[in-house]
């Protein structure tokens, strides 16, 4: 299983809005791609100093190939889409992980 994780940082003030449109528009535009097997949309629970939230989106892939037609084919896309909601609103960073 390979986990393809993004972490947003958000101000508390935007966090309403950020969490609807992530499961009203975002996630079930990313769910069009069919190229992962399921997704953890979660809030990380440990306080920054400055007020600031951070969440996680996980999306599950079983192959290598599947994360990368995701990556070559949709990305760029759904990440356009991100930025024109949320530019300069909102940082974001991905990471791949491996289940061991």
């Amino acid at each position: 299983m390979i986990i393809y994780n993004t972490s947003y940082l958000l101000d508390k003030e935007l966090e309403s809005v950020f969490v609807e449109w992530m499961k009203a528009k975002f996630i079930p535009l990313l769910k069009e791609t069919s190229t992962f097997s399921n997704n953890y949309f979660c809030k990380v629970m440990v306080a920054k100093d400055d007020g600031g939230l951070t969440y996680s989106l996980q999306l599950l892939f079983k192959t290598r190939e599947q994360l990368e037609k995701y990556l070559n084919s949709f990305e760029p896309r759904t990440k356009a889409v991100f930025n024109a909601r949320f530019q300069n609103q909102v940082i974001c960073f991905s990471s791949l992980l491996q289940e061991v």
